[in-house]
Order: structure tokens, then sequence, then C-alpha cells
């Protein structure tokens, strides 16, 4: 086996030690930092955002009340959406059935987008 160390290192290094040299000067290619595609923490996310959010957004969407489905978005709030205090009520009562849980009131009141919306339900370890 012929390696390209140069005539006199080929002599000077050992078979075994060879190998080793060779199998360290090739790097393993990866496509994410440290080999990992996405770190998680315990208790950041208990259930994928994307999943989450396609399931809000369609819930949404579907409302008698939304001027525009094509419109609703994480970023768009439930007044730009056409929707009042009692829409809201509709969709947050929906959103428990969807998802298997309760919101509380206190909860209610905090969320102004829909992506507000995407992220409770996504940090809640109770989403289903």
């Amino acid at each position: 086996m012929m390696l390209n160390f140069g005539f006199k290192m080929q002599r000077a290094i050992a078979p075994s030690t060879r190998m080793t040299a060779l199998m360290v000067s090739q790097s393993v290619r990866t496509y994410y930092p440290d080999n990992v595609l996405m770190k998680r923490v315990t208790g950041d996310y208990y259930s994928d955002p994307m999943e989450v959010g396609e399931r809000v957004v369609r819930l949404i969407g579907l409302h008698d009340a939304v001027h525009d489905p094509a419109k609703v978005i994480p970023k768009a709030t439930f007044g730009e959406l056409g929707l009042n205090a009692l829409d809201m009520c509709e969709v947050f009562l929906g959103t428990e059935r969807e998802f298997d849980l309760e919101i509380s009131e206190e909860d209610c009141e905090d969320f102004q987008t829909v992506g507000d919306l995407i992220e409770f339900l996504a940090r809640n370890p109770a989403t289903k």
C-alpha cells in the first residue's frame, strides 16, 4: 500500500502507524455543526412548532369570520384577520378541542398574534 507521504517518510513509519496516519488525515464531512440537526433543551418545545402552526393556521383559516384565509400567518394579529372577542372565544374553544387541552383565561388575554398561540401550544406539555 503506497501512501503519499514521500519516500523517506514511508520507510520510517511502521505499517500500523501508516494506517493510523491515513485515518487521521481523512476528515469526516457532515452537514450540521457537531453532526446535530437541532439541539433540544428539555422543556423548551414539547411539540413540533411547524406541525402545531399548520394545525392552528388551518383552524383559524376555516373560521367564518376570517376575511381572507390566505392572510393567516404567524405574524398576523387577530384583529387584522377580522376576529372580534366572540370569534376569539370560538377559536380558543376550537383550539382546546383540537389539541385536547385547556387554555386559561389569563393566557387567552395575552395572545395578540397567531404566533403567540402557536408558541404557547408548542411549549405546552399537555399539547397532543
